[in-house]
């Protein structure tokens, strides 16, 4: 996981004209989501977790999940990632993490439905259906792992 300190982009952006911003954020958003794949594949690595265990506990059909997984999917969305997490049993500093390394925001807690799942994940509740009623049952969003 090669992602610049912020210090370094800072410096970066130094040199960034405004007609420049777009191919510098398109720079960007390419490193971080080239190394989803990487962070995950780390984690799960080192604590010794069974890729097919994991696939199967996030909910995500599991030929999008490899495809994440092994790099070939770029930009999954934030539901996967959260899924993803969820499945390897990540708290919730490493799951903010894999939201960064994939380009999405953290969970927030002045956002219900991130509340929600906040307090799934300190609970250590791991389970992606027991979570989706959780949420259902505050009339929120469900975590969509399927096309649906």
């Amino acid at each position: 996981m090669n992602e610049k300190p912020t210090y370094e982009l800072d410096k970066i952006l130094n040199d960034v004209s405004p007609e420049q911003f777009e191919q510098y954020n398109k720079s960007i958003n390419e490193e971080s989501n080239s190394n989803v794949s990487e962070y995950f594949n780390s984690y799960i690595a080192m604590n010794n977790l069974e890729l097919s265990d994991v696939i199967k506990k996030s909910d995500i059909p599991s030929n999008y999940a490899y495809g994440i997984l092994n790099g070939n999917r770029k930009n999954p969305s934030r539901d996967r990632v959260i899924a993803l997490c969820i499945a390897c049993e990540m708290d919730l500093v490493h799951t903010n993490r894999a939201l960064k390394v994939a380009g999405h925001n953290p969970l927030y807690s002045k956002v219900s439905r991130d509340a929600a799942i906040i307090i799934m994940i300190n609970r250590e509740e791991y389970n992606i259906r027991i979570i989706n009623e959780f949420l259902y049952g505050h009339n929120l969003d469900i975590l969509k792992t399927f096309n649906n």
